[in-house]
């Protein structure tokens, strides 16, 4: 699940469990959109940039390295110059490798493998200012390594992405309230015939696990 946020990385944690009941492919199409943000608010930030080498953090561990392309905007608010809404959408690939562990269950990889990527998340902060950009702005290299990733757990000392983890907010807004709320997020993974989702709302088990020993 890729939930960079002002240069930290956070992992999500779900309860397990619990019964949900989620579509198999819905993160571009539906939640990942700017139909929150009100009528007259204005287009402030509307910036794109490619990343390499991100961990990508599952249940038990970082599992995969990916690489995407992501797309970020920003609205101001009409009525509260200080409140923004933010959308920001992923697409890219991730490759794992043998030892590394699954994302959902945490299951052994018997070897390794690749596919495709895509979601994203949109929420609200607050800022006293912005400088308002747009564009592509070039690519970053988090700088993730296999070696992390085959520590296996977080608790078995992985120290996630240690290169620079380009942070737009700090780089586009004064005054940052470090108050982002992300009320929607999800990713959906592919790999061959199979798809594991990682939603706001829960992961349940019926929608998979990304197992590179799958023979579907």
């Amino acid at each position: 699940m890729k939930r960079h946020i002002t240069g930290i990385a956070s992992v999500a944690v779900l309860l397990a469990g619990t019964a949900f009941a989620a579509p198999t492919h819905p993160t571009f199409g539906t939640f990942v959109n700017s139909s929150a943000v009100p009528n007259g608010a204005k287009l402030v930030l509307n910036i794109t940039y490619q990343v390499a080498n991100d961990e990508d953090s599952g249940f038990v561990g970082y599992w995969a390295l990916d690489n995407y392309n992501k797309h970020v905007q920003v609205w101001q608010d009409p009525g509260d110059p200080t409140l923004f809404y933010a959308v920001a959408r992923y697409a890219g690939t991730w490759t794992t490798f043998k030892g590394a562990l699954s994302p959902g269950a945490g299951v052994v990889q018997a070897s390794g493998g690749s596919g495709t990527f895509e979601g994203g998340w949109v929420g609200t902060f607050h800022a006293t200012g912005v400088t308002p950009a747009s564009g592509n702005i070039g690519g970053f290299d988090f700088g993730g390594t296999k070696a992390d990733i085959l520590l296996g757990t977080y608790g078995n000392g992985q120290t996630g992405d240690t290169g620079f983890v380009y942070d737009w907010i700090g780089a586009n807004f004064q005054g940052y309230a470090n108050d982002l709320n992300q009320t929607q997020w999800g990713w959906t993974y592919h790999y061959r015939g199979q798809a594991w989702n990682n939603f706001y709302y829960g992961s349940p088990a019926t929608d998979g696990d990304i197992l590179t020993n799958s023979k579907k």
